[in-house]
């Protein structure tokens, strides 16, 4: 039972690094499932006792490299935090040096990142963006509701302040072909605009 189970992981993770590389070379829309299939050296049959269609190992590829400081701010975003705007900011800065440092992480941002007329990989990718959306937006509430958020921003704003400062900094880091320290660079523009959206002299509520 233990080799089966170990088998079938190893199947699952080479049709997954076959997918990513094709993705990457060819994009989502010009790579058929057959040519992963052949490229992870398994059977159309096998391929899809893991996965339904595309749009379910685009999915499955996503959650491989999902980095861990979703999962953090997904348990802040669920009870509380007394200063969640000092938790984004630290949870942003690892994220940038996880980019800077993760190739399969950046191979994944590159795939998903272009367009795909492929309605129902689209369709799941926008939902994906508006969970990761409401996810920061819920954290930035938190700000706000802690007296922390400057009163000229609300927390709709400064979500996508933030939102367009880390994809910026990423798209950029990816076109300009790595000319600035992404993590060095970045997180110093990201700590200012943190700075910019935070209450001087904010409260910092007692922990839950």
């Amino acid at each position: 039972m233990r080799r089966t189970r170990d088998d079938a992981e190893q199947t699952r993770a080479a049709i997954l690094d076959a997918a990513a590389k094709l993705f990457c070379a060819r994009g989502i829309d010009a790579t058929t499932l057959e040519a992963i299939s052949r490229a992870a050296g398994v059977t159309r049959g096998a391929f899809y006792w893991h996965f339904r269609d595309k749009t379910d190992l685009v999915q499955a590829l996503c959650e491989r490299s999902e980095l861990p400081q979703r999962a953090l701010l997904q348990e802040a975003a669920e009870t509380s935090h007394p200063d969640p705007l000092n938790l984004l900011e630290r949870a942003g800065q690892d994220a940038l040096i996880a980019f800077e440092t993760d190739a399969d992480l950046r191979r994944v941002f590159q795939i998903t990142s272009r367009s795909t007329g492929d309605a129902d990989v689209a369709a799941w990718l926008a939902k994906d963006k508006c969970a990761v959306y409401a996810l920061l937006n819920r954290i930035i509430t938190q700000a706000q509701n802690n007296g922390q958020l400057r009163p000229d921003f609300n927390a709709n704003e400064a979500t996508v302040l933030v939102m367009a400062v880390m994809d910026g900094l990423l798209n950029e880091w990816l076109r300009s072909s790595r000319a600035f320290p992404l993590a060095e660079l970045g997180g110093k523009i990201l700590r200012a605009q943190i700075a910019m959206l935070r209450v001087v002299n904010a409260p910092t509520p007692p922990p839950q």
